[in-house]
């Protein structure tokens, strides 16, 4: 199997592709690991969330697609199940991880220069006075 042959229309179009392949077991199981990165991120708290929350939408619903996929090609619904979906999949989720990393890159020395000015001027604001005990 060549690169050519992977990419040709007869191979990527193929409404009914076979069930059995080596590559369901994985697919099932990084599919199923974008599910629970998307849930790992959303339940951060504080300013790890402000960096890494960007990231909850790409990995949910690639990780939904994908297993959407995986259904359509165990059930062989035509279509559905071919390569070319599985293609678009993964292109749609490296774009948009791609265009993600280069805005946290940009955000984040941002956010932390922020911080630090922020940091700077909390430690000369008067300090909350305890309760007075009568």
């Amino acid at each position: 199997m060549t690169i050519a042959y992977i990419f040709s229309k007869n191979y990527l179009f193929d409404p009914n592709p076979t069930v059995t392949s080596k590559l369901y077991l994985p697919l099932l199981i990084i599919f199923g690991l974008m599910i629970v990165l998307a849930t790992i991120i959303y339940l951060q708290k504080g300013e790890a969330k402000k960096i890494v929350g960007r990231f909850i939408v790409p990995f949910l619903s690639t990780g939904v697609l994908g297993l959407v996929y995986l259904f359509a090609r165990y059930e062989s619904l035509i279509y559905l199940s071919s390569r070319f979906f599985l293609l678009l999949i993964v292109t749609t989720f490296v774009v948009w991880d791609i265009i993600l990393l280069v805005k946290t890159v940009r955000f984040v020395p941002q956010h932390l220069n922020s911080k630090k000015v922020e940091d700077r001027y909390k430690k000369y604001l008067p300090k909350p006075k305890g309760k007075r005990t009568n």
